[in-house]
Order: structure tokens, then sequence, then C-alpha cells
């Protein structure tokens, strides 16, 4: 067998990473790490990896131990992120804000330490902070796109909406391309103030040129062919008779749907209560999923009476293990897993845990599409980039979440599934989370209604608006857009009356 040199084992990681093979990209990152203990950018690769797997302690503990030894500043920085991203994750924000400070004092012209110190400002919701961290960068001529759009979304809720506008427009007026580093993040910071502030025709002008900025490519047909097999193979039918592994402690719990259409909000209700744990945003099903699939490149094609019992019941001993370990309080009863792609795994969750009770978050179509288009959501969301592909493929959730909802609550799958509706959680809170409590057998607890006063850091887009108490604002958003979302309406096709009536 040839010896792969370090470069390759490390782009062969990198792209592991990249696609979201996190299991795999450990398997290849430890042997490098292993074996080239003190290299700056595979000690980044490597706690990027952990981090991703949930292992926030053990990458902090690298990263501390490889910060010690380096003195090349570029390599610092590398190291240092995700070191602040480790202790973010693990709740350490105070720590996170002083590493990056002290940091700061040694490389004080590196503008991405001021906007990585920013952002974990903005996650501890310490706004002020990072305003007065831009001003004091300004004063001293350091702005970049970067740490303007820290002070963009600092103002997003403040009355110096203008003045975030006025900073950020004079930067992104000096750019010969869009597609410079960070100009996705300028514009998206730009559009989200343009919409605080009503003025609509020029949020949806900005919001354009941040998804022109991202090179992302969206196949219809892929996807299209993925959903005929999975349709094709996950049928009731082949549910029977089929051995399925003894239920465990404690019960699995998946949020799942569109991103952008309240899966963070109810993690949030569920994590509040002193019996729930959040888990965040796992990936472990997909992954363990691909593992066991006898066709790991078209793994929808297989059904669920070809699958080896014996694998299915590792499969699930391995996430109840990895799981468990996460939360490590005892008194815990349900896990919540808020994977909101895992909408393409209900069938082999329902395979893996007849014990799992399933949350399908759902959100009116075109508001959900628009929310997706609006976010700087990572490449691997390719549709959400183009407002047209944002409708076609929310089309094929929809065709996966219908079939799938109908064969898990058949009798011989026996896996409930709850409706989420936004809407009716915007409408009447306490309502929707007695009833969200009692599918997952927990009683009501108050502390349940005052979620966003947990202190929790939800490491994902919607962390700004999980410390807000639930507002209506982003509901029929649609149509102050109007004139703007005929691509979008294309997309969506006759399934905007059906979804609109959910």
């Amino acid at each position: 067998m040839p010896v792969v040199s370090t470069k390759d084992a490390y782009e062969q990681a990198r792209a592991q990473y990249d696609s979201g093979q996190y299991r795999a990209a450990y398997r290849t990152t430890s042997q490098l790490y292993n074996r080239n203990p003190h290299f700056p950018p595979i000690v980044a690769l490597h706690v990027s990896v952990l981090l991703r797997l949930q292992k926030p302690d053990e990458g902090t503990r690298i990263a501390r131990r490889a910060l010690r030894h380096i003195t090349h500043k570029p390599h610092r920085v590398a190291v240092l992120n995700t070191l602040s991203e480790g202790l973010t994750q693990t709740g350490n924000l105070d720590d996170a804000i002083e590493l990056m400070r002290d940091e700061i004092i040694r490389q004080p012209n590196e503008p991405s330490l001021i906007s990585g110190l920013g952002h974990v400002l903005l996650l501890g919701d310490q706004k002020d902070e990072a305003i007065k961290l831009v001003e004091e960068a300004k004063e001293r001529g350091m702005m970049t796109l970067s740490i303007a759009s820290v002070f963009g979304r600092a103002v997003l809720r403040s009355d110096r909406l203008e003045e975030g506008i006025e900073l950020i427009e004079g930067l992104v007026k000096e750019l010969e391309s869009p597609d410079v580093p960070y100009a996705n993040k300028a514009f998206n910071a730009l559009g989200h103030l343009y919409d605080r502030a009503k003025r609509y025709d020029e949020a949806i002008v900005a919001f354009t040129k941040a998804n022109n900025a991202v090179p992302a490519i969206y196949s219809e047909g892929r996807i299209a062919a993925q959903v005929k097999c999975l349709k094709e193979a996950w049928t009731a039918d082949r549910f029977e008779g089929v051995e399925r592994p003894d239920p465990g402690v404690p019960r699995p719990v998946f949020i799942l749907g569109m991103p952008r259409s309240g899966t963070t909000l109810t993690e949030q209700i569920l994590d509040a209560h002193p019996k729930g744990f959040g888990a965040g945003e796992l990936g472990l099903i997909s992954e363990l999923f691909r593992e066991v699939a006898p066709n790991p490149e078209n793994p929808y094609k297989t059904g669920p009476d070809e699958y080896d019992p014996k694998q299915i019941a590792q499969l699930a001993k391995i996430y109840r293990r990895e799981t468990i370990a996460m939360a490590d309080n005892p008194s815990v009863e349900i896990i919540v897993d808020k994977a909101p792609m895992n909408f393409w795994y209900m069938g082999m969750i329902a395979l893996a845990f007849p014990d799992a009770k399933i949350i399908h978050c759902k959100r009116e179509a075109r508001d959900n599409c628009l929310s997706c288009f609006f976010q700087a959501l990572n490449p691997g969301h390719s549709y959400s980039f183009d407002l047209k592909n944002c409708g076609l493929f929310y089309r094929h959730y929809h065709e996966v979440t219908e079939h799938y909802t109908q064969v898990l609550r058949d009798p011989r799958v026996g896996v409930p599934v709850f409706d989420n509706q936004y809407e009716d959680t915007v409408a009447d809170q306490e309502a929707k989370t007695r009833a969200l409590l009692d599918f997952v057998d927990l009683e009501f607890d108050e502390a349940c209604m005052n979620f966003h006063q947990s202190g929790r850091v939800a490491l994902t887009l919607s962390n700004d608006q999980v410390r807000q108490p639930i507002y209506k604002s982003s509901t029929k958003r649609y149509e102050r857009y109007a004139g703007h979302i005929n691509p979008l309406l294309e997309g969506l096709g006759d399934l905007i009356c059906e979804t609109a009536n959910d």
C-alpha cells in the first residue's frame, strides 16, 4: 500500500472536513496530529474537527498546548481562532474574550483578531463592547470589511442603523469585485441593516451581492434523483418484520426541517427544561448513515430491510454513547439533536431508534426561503444562494418530509412526528410549548417560557434572535419583498398555497 504524503493527507482531511465528513476527517487528522503535533495548520484542522464532533474539551486542550510554542504570527491566529471557538462552545466566553484581547496586545495591527474578538463579544451579547472595539480600530485607521460587518451586526437593534449603513457602504463602494474575501459578510450585514431600516429594495440588492460572492453550485438533478431513490426504498412495507435495536436512555429527540424554520428556537425551549439537554447540530446521524450504507455513493437507495441489524445496533450504540457523554448529567431524560438536514434521514432514525421522537419544524414557504437567502449559510446549503433554487429545494424538502411522516406514523414503524409550526409558536407561545413538552413526555416548566434568559449561547446564525423573547416581525416578511421574489415563486410553484394553509 503506497504511503500517503503529509501534504496529500492534509488535503484529504481538509476535503473531508469541508464536506461535513467529520468522523472520517477525525481519523485522518488524528494520524496527522500524532506525527506532526507541532505543525500549526494540522493542529488547527484537527481541533476544528474535534469541535465539529462536539469534543471541545479535548480540542481546547490541544490548542492551548500548541499555542505556547507557536511564534509565527499568522499561525498563532489560525490556532487561536480554533481555541476561541472551542472555549465559546463550552460556554467559556469570558476566557475566549480574554484570550483574544491578550493576543491583540501582541498583534495590535492584525484585523482578523479584531473581527474575531468582535464575533465572540456578539455571541456573548456584549454589543456595546463590540461597538467600542470597532470604534477604537477605526480611530487607528484599521477598518476592513470583516470589522465593519461586526459593527453592522452590533448596531442592528439600535438607533445607529444609519451609521452602520454608511460605514459598510463606504467600504463596499471601493470593491472592484464582490468576490473578495469577506465581501459576502459585509454585503450580508448591509442587507440586514437595510431590512431593519425598511429600505427593502436596497436590502434585496445587498443580499443578492452577498450570495453572488459565494462559490456554490446547486444540482437540481442530483437532488431530484436522491428524492426518487429515497421514496422508493424507504416505505412502511419494508419496515415490516425488520429487527430494530432496543430502546435506551436518555430518549433521543430529533429536531429537523428546513434551516431557518425555528429549529434553534425549539431546541432552546427544550434545553431550558431541567430534564432536557440541547446537544446542538451534531451531524452524527448523517455520518453514521453513510458509514453503514451498503452503497455510500447513494445511501438513499438502500431500504430498511437491506441493512445488517448488528450494524444498526452498533450505530445506535455509538450515537447514544456520544450524546450521553455530551450531556454529562444524570437527571437528563431527553437529548435533543438539532440538525435541520436530518430530515433526509428520518427513515434511518426510525430504524435505529424506535424510541425516538421527531419534531418537524415548519414555516411558511416564502418566509422560510427568504430567511435562508438572507442568511450567510455555509456553501453546503448551495440552494440558499439563489431565490429560484431556494424554492426548488424547498419543494424537495416538502416532498421528503411528507413521505417520511406518512411512513413513520404507520403502525408498522411507530415513530411519532410532531409538526411544530413556527407561526403557531409566535401566535401562542405557551400553548405550543405545553404541546411540545407533552409530546416529549416532560412536564411543563416555566423556564421553557423564558428560554431567552438561560444565558446559553446558540452557536448558529439564530444566536441573536434566541436571546430575545418571541416576536412576530419575521412572519409574512415576504410581503415586504413582493416585487423581488418572482424567481422564488417560480421555484415554489403550486406549493405556496399548500404550505400557506398548513
